[in-house]
This record gives structure tokens, C-alpha cells and sequence, in this order.
């Protein structure tokens, strides 16, 4: 049985649910589409949106008969009861000038914030931009194995088989129209095999422009050795019936290292 989570905004991270009650929870508006959900298996959290038919909730309609989350209420603001006698005019007060400085601070101060964020949050955002490349480079350096043909041919080989099923799934069932990273991103949460591992190596796949095929994508490999790390073929692939035909051109693989069935 697998185990669901979802984000619940203010609450964190619900879970461990099984599929029953994360249907329930749909049916009972407590989460929608846009709901971040996450099982064993895949890499990072998905809206709910792309796990529809893994989660089995096709056909499945929120209950609008029952109201969303109610907001949360402000706290009511404190007043008196209590007021100056009928005929007469409430005390002067030395307090106006003190609150006039507080309220006049407190302008100049939010004035300062908003130009040391318009200065400091490009800065920081550029620096968290350089953190997240760095220790993605990092990653993926530690990630590359020696290279090995049979992994290789069995990274080419598993890219096939997952275009060749979204071919078969999505093509002609949406007018002939090529399948994109959502159909791709579907058939690798279904199966999770398809997203390959740190140890054997992996791909990434794009829609590349077509030459020779209906249909045309990029392959990139990672974690599979240095001389083919971030390297790139090309799939152009053709509908001939029911049978998917994939033709594979070597864009940057050095001579040697690319996939057996991959010409020039």
C-alpha cells in the first residue's frame, strides 16, 4: 500500500494517507488540483493535477455542496464603552505630538525597508541562484560514474520504451499531436523505472524540432560517465499503425560512447 502526503498551506505536510482517504479529501474540497502531493518514488512534490489517474481520482468531483475552508478571522479590535460626559469636550492630551513622531518614524522607516529590499532581494536572489547551481554541479559531479557501454545502451534503450509508450498513449488519442514533458512526467510517475537512478545513470528528455520524424525529442544523459555527461542525441520518431519508429542521431557524444542504435 503506498503511502500519500500532501501540503496542507499553514498546517505543513500531512500524511502518511492512503489512496481511500486522499480521495475523501478531494471529494471534501480539502485539497484540489493545485494540491501538492508526494508518494515513495518520485522525485519531488507534484501538483495534484498530474497524479489524477495514479491516485484514481478520474471522474472523482469535489462535493460543491460543502463550503471551502473558512479564512481565518482578524482579532476584533478593542474599543471602549466609556466616553466623555454629554455637554462636555474630552481633555487635551500631550500624547498628539508623540503619536504624530511614532506615525512619521514608522513612514520613513517602511520607506527604508522597501529600498534596502529593492536593493538587497535582487542581490539575494542572485546569490541563492549561484548556491543552487553550485551545489547542483556538485551533485551531479559526485553522481557520474565510470562510463560503462551496457549502462549507456541501457539508459538509450529505457528513453526508447518511455517514448515509444507515450507514442502509444498520447499521440493519436489527442489528434496526432506529439506528446510533451506533462505525458512524459505521467508515464514516469505510473512507472517509476522510467526516471533511471543515481547508481545506472539517467536521462532527460525535451521536444526537440522535428527533421525527419512527426515527432522529435532531445535525450540528455547524466550520471553515466564524464565523457557523456550533459551530452546529447536526438530522437525523431514516426507513427507507422500501431508501431512507434524511432530514429536516434548523435548531436555532441564524443566518438565511441554513444548509445549502439545512435547514428551520426
Amino acid at each position: 500500500m503506498t503511502d500519500w502526503y500532501y501540503h496542507q498551506p499553514g498546517q505543513g505536510r500531512v500524511g502518511p494517507l492512503d489512496a481511500d482517504a486522499m480521495r475523501k479529501a478531494y471529494r471534501e474540497r480539502r485539497i484540489s488540483r493545485e494540491t501538492l502531493a508526494w508518494h515513495e518514488g518520485l522525485r519531488e512534490w507534484q501538483p495534484l493535477e498530474r497524479l489524477i489517474e495514479e491516485l484514481g481520482l478520474t471522474g472523482v468531483q469535489p462535493d460543491a455542496s460543502l463550503p471551502p475552508p473558512v479564512p481565518p478571522r482578524p482579532a476584533a479590535a478593542t474599543a471602549s464603552h466609556a466616553g466623555p460626559m454629554r455637554g462636555t469636550a474630552p481633555p487635551p492630551s500631550n500624547r498628539t505630538g508623540c503619536i504624530i513622531a511614532v506615525v512619521v518614524i514608522g513612514v520613513v522607516g517602511l520607506v527604508l525597508i522597501a529600498i534596502l529590499a529593492a536593493i538587497a532581494l535582487p542581490a539575494y536572489q542572485d546569490y541563492v541562484e549561484r548556491s543552487k547551481a553550485a551545489q547542483t554541479g556538485q551533485k551531479a559531479q559526485q553522481q557520474v560514474q565510470p562510463y560503462d557501454a551496457e549502462r549507456m545502451a541501457q539508459t538509450d534503450a529505457l528513453a526508447r520504451e518511455l517514448v515509444t509508450a507515450a507514442m502509444r498513449e498520447f499521440y493519436v488519442a489527442n489528434g496526432n499531436t506529439c506528446p510533451d514533458a506533462f505525458e512524459f512526467e505521467t508515464l514516469q510517475v505510473r512507472y517509476p523505472r522510467y526516471q533511471g537512478n543515481e547508481d545506472d545513470g539517467w536521462f532527460l528528455i525535451d521536444p526537440a524540432r522535428a527533421q525527419s520524424g512527426a515527432c522529435a525529442y532531445d535525450i540528455g544523459f547524466r550520471g553515466l560517465g564524464a565523457e557523456v555527461e550533459g551530452k546529447h542525441v536526438q530522437y525523431d520518431v514516426n507513427m507507422a499503425g500501431e508501431e512507434v519508429v524511432i530514429y536516434c542521431r548523435n548531436r555532441d557524444i564524443p566518438a565511441g560512447y554513444a548509445p549502439p542504435r545512435c547514428g551520426a
